[in-house]
């Protein structure tokens, strides 16, 4: 393979995607071969810090080639290409889409739910099925731990946004499925729905994070231990060191006292020491949204009676044609979604963890 070809190849794909990012913007341009002369907005140049008229071209190109406006290559790690990426990343992109299915399951509910379930002290009946349109967020976020060292990634997660539930496994079953995209404005979410969407991650973020950073927080905790340790055994031989200085013959009593003095400050030094230490070593998490898509799609709502002993408790559970499964539900306590569930005394729904602690929501 030509290597140069390569890189030319790769060059022209960053000027395409600089010249899409200014015509979005409102810029006006014309092609010549392989420069792209560019009239810009007035606000768009000065965030750009460039002039209003620009040309844009690979970074193989002669720059005399060009000689009516300011010429900018355009390749990884030039200035410009760099403010128009950050420019470009700082608003995640949000679509929505319309699903449309052929055939939507309409029975057989019973038995999918006894498969997904598991019901302490009740048994669920159903009692009538209705088909409807509900709403999920297909979220994709970037995470940043940041400790002695840093790690970085992406993770997903699908919200069913009237129920909050957490429908594992929607993104990969989507690219199969008749959509429409919505490509004009629909006015995003209101705050309280943002709220919620914050509130959700928040929720279920620290157990998709455990598995990611499993091996990072194993490498900081040994790396604090050891240099734990090391402290212990400096400070301990420090102390050791001055005490013995003490029992030699002819020492002033001024150095004596010198002497006692420090060793009597150790304690302190060391416990700030192991304080910077614990920060040195501690996980710092943020969390950033970098792409979401709203999915509208018919399910199916499934009405269902619990009974426990002789009394009973209404509720409904949501089928989801995406991932040809229930959804989950949610525990009225901690608010995480979950398969096993029971009542409390007060018939509040419960996952079983909470059952064990007792229902927070009677609290």
């Amino acid at each position: 393979m030509n290597s140069d070809a390569f890189a030319i190849g790769k060059d022209l794909d960053l000027v395409r995607f600089a010249a899409r990012f200014l015509k979005e913007k409102g810029a006006i341009l014309e092609t010549r071969g392989e420069i792209t002369d560019a009239f810009l907005p007035q606000d768009l140049s000065c965030a750009l810090n460039v002039e209003e008229y620009i040309s844009l071209a690979p970074g193989t190109v002669n720059v005399s080639e060009s000689k009516e406006y300011t010429l900018y290559t355009i390749q990884f790690q030039s200035p410009l290409l760099d403010k128009i990426a950050s420019m470009a990343g700082s608003k995640p992109p949000f679509l929505k889409t319309a699903l449309s299915f052929h055939y939507i399951k309409t029975q057989g509910f019973a038995n999918l739910i006894q498969e997904q379930f598991e019901f302490f002290k009740s048994k669920p009946k159903i009692t009538g099925t209705g088909e409807m349109k509900t709403r999920y967020i297909l979220l994709t976020c970037k995470f940043l731990a940041q400790s002695d060292e840093q790690k970085e990634g992406l993770m997903d997660f699908s919200f069913n946004m009237d129920t909050g539930t957490l429908a594992s496994g929607m993104l990969k079953m989507l690219p199969g499925i008749e959509k429409e995209y919505q490509v004009k404005d629909f006015g995003g979410y209101t705050k309280e729905e943002i709220r919620r969407i914050h509130e959700l991650v928040n929720l279920y973020s620290p157990d998709i994070l455990d598995g990611d950073l499993s091996e990072f927080r194993q490498s900081m905790n040994r790396r604090f231990k050891r240099d734990y340790s090391s402290l212990d055994a400096y400070y301990m031989a420090l102390e050791k060191e001055m005490q013995e200085s003490l029992l030699r013959t002819g020492i002033s009593d001024r150095l004596i006292q010198e002497r006692e003095a420090k060793i009597a400050m150790i304690p302190d030094e060391l416990a700030a020491k192991k304080k910077d230490l614990l920060n040195k070593y501690s996980i710092r998490i943020s969390i950033t949204p970098v792409a979401a898509l709203e999915v509208v799609t018919p399910c199916v709502k499934v009405f269902v009676t619990l009974v426990s002993g002789h009394r009973k408790k209404n509720i409904f559970m949501m089928y989801n044609p995406v991932t040809k499964q229930m959804d989950p539900m949610v525990c009225q306590s901690c608010g995480k979604s979950m398969f096993s569930l029971g009542l409390c005394k007060n018939m509040h729904l419960n996952c079983t963890t909470c059952l064990d602690h007792g229902c927070a929501f009677c609290q």
